[in-house]
């Protein structure tokens, strides 16, 4: 006859074993996951706040766009030439006389009707102001991307 009483116990180890594993790889999973996901999208957060520096300013400044040209705008509103024209930001302001002024990539005039915009991180997300003086289209397309090592 043989003893057999500590078998039920090396079976549930086995079972125990098993389960650290499983939660062992779950978390190098998980973990990889948040290091080397989709990461940010922050277009449109950008562009909010541009608009809302852009109209701050313009309020405060009172702009006569006939004459205002890009200078005296950055030198005004306190924005850096070098991050508004770096191929990734777009200011675009209309006034009711017709008189518009444009600065960053003028091709995200178009871009920023586009349904793809949605769908694909390479177009920008744009917001919009309205008033009786002023039409505002402020547009970012700097998003996230992985860093090449």
């Amino acid at each position: 006859m043989m003893y057999r009483k500590g078998v039920l116990g090396t079976g549930l180890l086995y079972f125990v074993y098993f389960l650290m594993m499983a939660l062992i790889l779950a978390g190098i999973y998980g973990g990889l996951i948040a290091f080397f996901g989709k990461g940010y999208d922050s277009r449109l957060g950008e562009s909010r706040l541009l608009l809302k520096e852009t109209r701050e300013c313009f309020e405060r400044e009172k702009f006569d766009l006939s004459s205002l040209d890009k200078p005296v705008f950055f030198d005004k509103c306190k924005f850096s030439s070098k991050v508004i024209e770096d191929g990734n930001h777009f200011i675009y302001v209309n006034n009711s006389k017709g008189a518009e002024l444009s600065i960053g990539v003028s091709d995200y005039k178009v871009r920023c009707g586009l349904d793809a915009r949605l769908k694909n991180r390479e177009y920008p997300l744009c917001d919009d102001y309205k008033s009786d003086n002023y039409y505002i289209l402020v547009g970012s397309s700097q998003n996230s991307r992985r860093v090449a090592a």
